[in-house]
């Protein structure tokens, strides 16, 4: 299993010191006299909306874990274990993994911080946020991200991922209203960044468009109903994603520690 944060992974560290540069060291900096950041925040929105480069970015800010229940699972399907198998069958279809086979998962790993941790794709369902309300890591502060489903699509669609060490990648470029976000190219043709691979940059099978249009069809039956389940607990706060990662982390950061 992976317990992903920027401050013990070196390759993923590397991806986003590229990605946000100035960003983290300006606003690392400016967050050095302050009280530690020990809240724990789920991160919540569409897939493809950017919660993993969002949490990323403030994990390697604010000196906390970044858990992505995502990893998680791929990282079961890749061990090729029993669960994995079945969560293999779910995810190749475009499908969220049921519940019992998750929630077990992503509260193990949670046991293995201490303090606070930014926890992106969990949970995804409103039964998988009941059951984490009645533990002992239930959420202070829930981030939902948002942004045009059109614009989710191009993103996904041309995202592309190492397949020898997972830095994550992007080859569209977005301009809608006003949005401009620029591709995420690597700075050699089919050469990783991060452990300097060749041809090693792949689509998943789960980010083709068709599947992609299925998972956001499930997101907004099973998982948009957590929305309301948050707010009436008074920790929701939004992010609207119109602009891209690097120039939106600041304000990113401001909303998650702000009272």
């Amino acid at each position: 299993m992976i317990l992903r944060t920027c401050l013990s992974n070196p390759l993923r560290a590397n991806v986003t010191k590229r990605r946000f540069g100035a960003s983290i060291r300006n606003l690392s900096e400016s967050n050095e006299n302050t009280v530690p950041f020990k809240k724990k925040v789920v991160v919540m929105g569409p897939p493809g909306v950017g919660k993993g480069t969002y949490a990323t970015g403030a994990s390697a800010i604010l000196n906390i874990p970044h858990l992505a229940a995502g990893d998680f699972v791929r990282e079961e399907i890749k061990k090729d274990s029993e669960l994995g198998r079945k969560m293999h069958d779910y995810t190749k279809r475009g499908e969220l993994v049921p519940d019992e086979l998750v929630v077990e998962l992503v509260i193990s790993k949670l046991r293995e911080t201490t303090g606070g941790f930014l926890l992106d794709g969990f949970p995804r369902t409103l039964k998988q946020a009941e059951l984490l309300q009645d533990s002992e890591y239930k959420p202070e502060i829930v981030i939902n991200l948002s942004q045009k489903e059109d614009i989710i699509i191009r993103k996904i669609s041309g995202r592309r991922i190492c397949s020898a060490c997972g830095a994550n990648y992007n080859f569209e470029h977005i301009k809608d209203e006003g949005l401009d976000m620029p591709p995420m190219k690597p700075k050699v043709d089919n050469v990783c960044d991060s452990c300097g691979s060749e041809h090693s940059l792949v689509q998943r099978a789960d980010d083709n468009f068709q599947v992609v249009k299925t998972r956001l069809e499930q997101y907004k039956k099973q998982t948009e109903p957590l929305i309301s389940f948050y707010s009436d607990k008074n920790i929701m706060k939004s992010f609207r994603v119109n602009g891209g990662s690097k120039e939106l982390l600041p304000s990113f950061v401001d909303l998650l520690i702000s009272k």
